[in-house]
């Protein structure tokens, strides 16, 4: 980009009105007593703010003409939250040049992923940063490989794309949580056992299969995450690369060269894979980075303690009939977590 860079506008799910927090108490005067749900409300509007500055001041030392903090997991309704906040408003252009996301996620659905990827790049007609305080696993790292470059700081991870799916085993009476890699794993053993092993073995895992006819759709999904990362790398990391050669590689080994959907894939790694990344340096730009996954992680236990004390306040507006005849709900949580109903009638959790 040139020299007239504009001033960083952040963008994105960290900002909060603010409005309800207590701006203060007039001189004098004994300001009421909050409960601890107020306080805790209050602190989590603090932190949103506290968060929407830093990735504002993110976006400053990094030269982008607009920052965008991206701190959730990815379904449908990511999109359109994304869409909203960067869509053109009031005779605004209708795109800029620049545009950093600053990533915090899971992942989630990778179809909305690719989306919400094509949505930034279009909204970033000269460069598309994506930053990493901490992680960015599985269809959040199918997000950044829609990007020019990739910063990470020295902890933060990326993941493999294989899909998790869960299945219902009626055999077993169970949920069977597993990836597509692992119906091509048993295939291999039961090959194996029916060519040089015990044929039992194998005839016996045969029968366990559940929904034989529908093994092929599960595996072709790996073909949707490898083909959703070739087009997306692509597309702007390796857009002068010709012949799809190098994308069509990484996004293989993305998708199938991790042997657990939890690897992590540091700085190093990912670019030994062949992806365009670096760490975040030293100094400014990390530690407002690096703030990010700390401003995180606290709101994480505050929004935990906020949904316990809103489930305690439910459960004691219960009539109490409706209470006694549920004596193993959590109601009446004291401050530690412990329940109250279930200590006084000597039951054991």
């Amino acid at each position: 980009m040139g020299d007239d860079k504009q001033p960083a506008q952040a963008v994105g799910e960290g900002q909060t009105n603010l409005a309800g927090v207590d701006a203060g108490t007039p001189s004098g005067t004994t300001a009421p007593k909050r409960d601890r749900l107020t306080e805790v409300v209050a602190e989590i509007e603090l932190i949103d703010r506290e968060t929407a500055e830093t990735v504002e001041r993110i976006g400053k030392l990094y030269g982008v003409e607009r920052s965008y903090a991206l701190i959730t997991g990815i379904e449908g309704e990511t999109v359109d939250t994304a869409f909203d906040a960067l869509r053109p408003k009031d005779g605004a252009p209708e795109l800029t040049r620049s545009l950093a996301v600053v990533v915090d996620s899971p992942g989630g659905d990778i179809h909305s992923a690719y989306n919400l990827a094509c949505l930034f790049r279009r909204y970033a007609t000269e460069r598309l940063l994506f930053i990493v305080p901490r992680w960015a696993k599985s269809a959040a790292t199918l997000l950044v490989c829609g990007g020019d470059v990739v910063a990470m700081t020295p902890v933060a991870e990326l993941g493999p794309l294989d899909p998790q799916l869960s299945v219902y085993d009626g055999t077993e009476g169970r949920h069977e949580n597993f990836s597509p890699l692992h119906i091509e794993s048993t295939l291999e053993l039961i090959r194996q056992e029916f060519e040089t092993g015990d044929r039992d073995l194998a005839e016996a895992l045969v029968r366990r299969l559940q929904f034989p006819m529908t093994l092929g759709s599960y595996t072709k999904l790996l073909e949707v995450g490898e083909d959703y990362a070739r087009k997306l790398l692509g597309s702007r990391m390796f857009k002068q690369k010709t012949g799809g050669k190098d994308t069509s590689k990484i996004a293989k080994n993305i998708v199938k060269g991790y042997p657990d959907h939890g690897c992590c894939i540091h700085c190093e790694e990912a670019d030994g894979i062949g992806l365009r990344v670096e760490l975040v340096p030293t100094g400014p730009k990390l530690d407002a980075v690096w703030s990010i996954n700390r401003l995180m992680r606290r709101r994480d236990k505050l929004d935990d303690e906020r949904k316990r004390l809103e489930m305690s306040r439910d459960i004691k507006n219960l009539p109490p009939e409706l209470l006694d005849r549920l004596p193993g709900t959590p109601d009446a949580f004291d401050g530690a977590g412990r329940n109250r109903r279930a200590e006084d009638r000597g039951v054991r959790r």
